[in-house]
């Protein structure tokens, strides 16, 4: 195809990109990168770079994306990927995997479980309305834990410990030396509450965890990189946001509202702005409310014991 030029690599999957780059490139310290999406909801990878190679935290979802990462960390990397890390088996962190076959890949045991079990389906499913889709492959973690993992490569330490929350094989990536953290979906402009793997009083336990880092920089599972001064303040927005927008829907139930009336209170009530993200802020609030007013309405839950019994 016109337009493409070769991408130093011996990775054969990988051997194309196509200028421009879609992707952003932000260095986040001086050994550490995040790269974030044009195409899918500003999702982030990261990139620790170390003499003896590269650790990749998370890939993206498009393999035209993914190919530019290749690209990238090739550059940044001389000895090359050695590790890839899936920090949940949703396949906007986990499907370009595929694109770093001689790196070795790990994941929480129960990322692994979802992968094998329903990443196969769901891609196929996928590839229905996305054909930029088409050549992707799902890839299983060899290395898996349970708990907590430690990465030592030159002089790096790179902590993968288990942070469930937004679903429950989440993972967040703590390199100490250059006081960074790749948080994943723990961490965006916004909670997102909505999948049935998420319990939002584990959601805020994980989050607490991160207060016990020495941080200066929060790489987000999607938007904008997070910089010492705002560290502290996101975190605790982050929990005040899951208290406050319980506590709401609770309110509007017990005074016989609507789920129109909880939806009537927007992201910027509970100080969260509507800009970051492409506009999707408005979107993952109202897909919050909606799940929460599903869960605690007691009319719905007649209903739904009815249908069960």
């Amino acid at each position: 195809m016109p337009g493409l030029v070769p991408c130093p690599s011996n990775n054969r999957e990988a051997r194309l990109v196509s200028p421009p780059m879609t992707i952003k490139r932000i260095r986040a310290s001086d050994e550490t990168w995040a790269f974030t999406s044009d195409m899918y909801a500003r999702v982030n990878a990261g990139l620790v770079v170390t003499r003896e190679g590269g650790i990749l935290i998370d890939t993206l979802l498009f393999p035209v994306e993914t190919r530019q990462l290749v690209n990238y960390t090739n550059r940044l990397c001389e000895a090359g990927i050695k590790y890839v890390i899936n920090t949940q088996a949703a396949m906007d962190h986990s499907l370009g995997s595929f694109l770093f076959p001689d790196a070795e890949l790990l994941a929480h045991r129960e990322t692994r479980r979802y992968l094998a079990s329903s990443g196969a389906r769901n891609l196929r499913n996928a590839k229905k309305n996305s054909p930029e889709l088409n050549d992707a492959k799902v890839r299983l973690p060899r290395v898996v834990f349970d708990d907590s993992l430690v990465l030592r490569l030159d002089s790096k330490s790179v902590h993968v410990i288990h942070a469930p929350g937004p679903v429950n094989d989440t993972c967040m990536v703590y390199v100490p030396e250059e006081k960074v953290l790749f948080a994943s979906d723990l961490m965006m402009h916004i909670p997102l509450i909505t999948h049935q793997r998420c319990d939002i009083e584990t959601y805020k336990q994980s989050l607490r965890r991160m207060h016990d880092f020495n941080l200066e920089v929060i790489v987000q599972g999607h938007g904008e990189i997070l910089l010492r001064g705002e560290v502290t303040s996101s975190i605790d927005k982050a929990i005040n946001y899951l208290n406050d927008v319980d506590q709401m829907v609770d309110e509007v139930l017990a005074s016989s509202g609507k789920v129109e009336d909880a939806f009537a209170n927007g992201p910027e009530k509970f100080g969260i702005s509507t800009l970051p993200m492409n506009g999707l802020i408005t979107s993952f609030h109202r897909q919050n409310v909606h799940h929460l007013w599903k869960r605690k309405d007691p009319r719905l839950q007649r209903k739904r014991a009815a249908r069960t019994g």
